[in-house]
């Protein structure tokens, strides 16, 4: 049946006039008259008597009425359970993030927002950044959070973070000492490198190649919280993100960082969904998400002479075994 029709019915009802519903809908008498004899020939029910120029309705007309009213009780309730949907969200979040920050950061921030809604449920995938993508694009999650390398096609991108790369060892290592790390000092030491495709490590082997510096790759991986621990169980060094570094409170567990320079920027994204407005829940974890990452400790940085020396290539003298 026509809602349209139901609710000019419904008016008419309430007014009891023709006249007084189309003032109460906006419309013409005559267009309330042709929209009642529409609905009783759709419905085949007479739904009003008529008395000179009054209306009455009819015993069907007013069990019509009563059905009408319960309708629009329900049309009611959908409307403010989907209002509130928009505002609110379901009361799930689905997260999928890269281990950069799906490690650690983020169960700290999950633990802390949880606390402040109890009534939420947060699910969180640690995946790929292309995984991270793909579940974004494709609406099997709210927030995703990944490098910015991936494509951006059917995603709304929004930049999260920019930490500066550094370089990891166990605090006995000899090249803790230093202030500073370039490229030749890398030369010929155990190192534990980022995935091939990672633009970081792309980055790093121009640096390298720039300097002749040949360090011994002893293991790859593409998640800069491995490199940490493989750094800390004396495998070697390795390129991280800071904030990877810092988030798994590797500073506690015998690990160093040091700056490298020329700086290696690793930039994280922040994804949703295009197709779907944020709800209120959605912008609050993103908003204590955010806070948290303000909230970690600053990377380390060498002087300003440091950084200018390690912009001048240094040839590597290969002198270590």
């Amino acid at each position: 049946m026509n809602l349209a029709l139901l609710e000019t019915f419904a008016a008419v009802m309430k007014t009891g006039s023709a006249t007084r519903a189309g003032q109460l809908l906006g419309v013409s008498q005559p267009a309330v008259s042709r929209a009642i004899q529409r609905l009783e020939d759709t419905s085949g029910l007479k739904l009003f008597a008529r008395e000179g120029r009054r209306i009455r309705p009819t015993p069907e007309g007013t069990a019509l009425y009563r059905e009408v009213l319960a309708a629009q009780a329900g049309l009611d309730r959908v409307r403010q359970a989907a209002a509130r949907l928009r505002e609110v969200g379901t009361g799930t979040i689905r997260v999928t993030a890269s281990a950069a920050f799906g490690l650690h950061l983020m169960p700290r921030v999950i633990e802390a927002f949880l606390r402040t809604r109890p009534e939420v449920s947060v699910t969180l995938e640690v995946a790929s950044s292309a995984v991270v993508r793909d579940a974004v694009a494709g609406g099997a999650c709210d927030i995703g959070i990944c490098a910015d390398e991936v494509d951006r096609t059917n995603v709304v991108a929004e930049g999260l973070s920019e930490t500066a790369g550094v370089i990891v060892m166990r605090a006995d290592h000899p090249l803790s000492t230093s202030v500073v790390i370039r490229p030749c000092d890398l030369d010929g030491l155990a190192f534990i490198a980022l995935a091939p495709e990672d633009r970081a490590r792309r980055r790093l082997e121009g640096l390298l190649a720039r300097d002749g510096a040949r360090p011994r790759v002893v293991a790859e991986t593409p998640y800069a919280a491995t490199v940490c621990e493989f750094a800390g169980v004396g495998l070697g060094v390795g390129l991280a993100n800071w904030l990877a570094f810092a988030a798994g409170g590797y500073a506690d567990r015998e690990l160093v960082a040091r700056p490298f320079a020329p700086s290696i920027a690793f930039r994280a994204l922040l994804l949703t969904p295009p197709q779907q407005a944020r709800s209120r829940l959605v912008e609050d974890l993103i908003t204590a998400l955010r806070r948290a990452v303000r909230g970690l400790p600053r990377a380390p940085r060498g002087t300003p002479r440091d950084a200018a020396r390690a912009a001048t290539p240094v040839p590597a003298t290969h002198s270590r075994p």
